[in-house]
């Protein structure tokens, strides 16, 4: 296990944040990216698990580090 995996499995996120990352991980086939309130997309970019681009316009994408996070997830 690696300092960021120790790192990423210490935080607690809350469950409106796990639920919005879950959403942001499912295929969108030409929808558009789930919009997230404020305090959710703060929460998960402090984790490092979206991306959020500058001036924050446009859609949040989902990292590395938040596919790992629901990858071990689902594999408990």
């Amino acid at each position: 296990m690696t300092a960021a995996e120790r790192a990423n499995e210490s935080r607690i996120l809350t469950h409106a944040a796990i639920w919005a990352l879950e959403r942001l991980a499912q295929p969108r086939y030409g929808r558009d990216v789930p919009s997230l309130n404020w305090s959710v997309a703060q929460e998960l970019r402090n984790a490092g698990f979206v991306s959020v681009p500058a001036l924050g316009r446009g859609g949040v994408s989902i990292t590395q580090a938040g596919h790992d996070f629901l990858r071990a997830r689902a594999d408990r």
